[in-house]
């Protein structure tokens, strides 16, 4: 099995296993988000997302959010439970924008995998044609001109077929073996690809397990009620 074979079927195989389990967000804990999101100050709700943000874009700590939080309330907020508050917000935004991810990702594999499927049986095709027309090679064309669109992040379903009725004249054998050889170098490309995909994919789950333990931790030190501590963030 190749290893972008492999890499697909094991982040498909992870993500699956591990969407249902800690990948999810507990219900108390979406809650405890959604009861302090339109509760407290939105000057508090503006820094919870510029930090999650942050978060994603350096891939801050706990200890780097804790010290960003304890810098934003000095000296409006004292209460180290509302800190831990903020902190457990932060991540919990956090975890959700990397389950968005996730989901995308998860998507741009499966449109991948159809591609490259429709790739080796039009190339499998092509081998055992022996004689073929100008306008059936438009249409082999035509995925390569898909596998391109997808590369460059662009829908491929978006890309059509123009015909030319008068493009009816025999394709010479150099034309047809110039055809698969794109056709195959567009696949290594799409392997690449997925390849790559995989990898980012596997750097996020690793980050989100991290972060929804660190989230499980942070709650626990949470004895305040939700109504609580939204009255100390007014």
């Amino acid at each position: 099995m190749k290893i972008s074979h492999f890499l697909l079927f094991f982040s498909l195989l992870v993500v699956s296993a591990t969407t249902s389990a800690q990948t999810k967000l507990s219900p108390e804990q979406e809650v405890f988000f959604n009861k302090l999101i339109t509760g407290i100050n939105p000057r508090h709700v503006n820094w919870v997302r510029t930090t999650a943000a942050e978060v994603k874009a350096k891939n801050l700590t706990e200890v780097d959010i804790k010290r960003q939080a304890e810098r934003y309330a000095a000296p409006g907020i004292t209460d180290n439970q509302d800190i831990e508050a903020l902190v457990g917000m932060v991540m919990i935004l956090t975890a959700k924008d990397q389950e968005e991810d996730l989901k995308k990702m998860l998507n741009e594999l499966k449109t991948l995998n159809e591609q490259k499927a429709k790739q080796r049986e039009l190339i499998s095709k092509m081998q055992q044609q022996k004689a073929m027309t100008a306008i059936q090679l438009d249409s082999f064309k035509l995925l390569s001109s898909r596998t391109i669109a997808l590369q460059q992040g662009r829908n491929p379903d978006s890309i059509k077929l123009v015909r030319t009725s008068s493009r009816v004249k025999a394709v010479s054998k150099a034309e047809m073996d110039a055809m698969v050889v794109k056709l195959k170098g567009d696949l290594d490309s799409m392997s690449e690809m997925g390849e790559m995909v995989s990898l980012r994919l596997q750097l996020i789950m690793d980050r989100r397990s991290k972060v929804l333990t660190t989230l499980s931790n942070t709650m626990k030190k949470i004895s305040k009620t939700a109504d609580e501590i939204i009255q100390n963030l007014k």
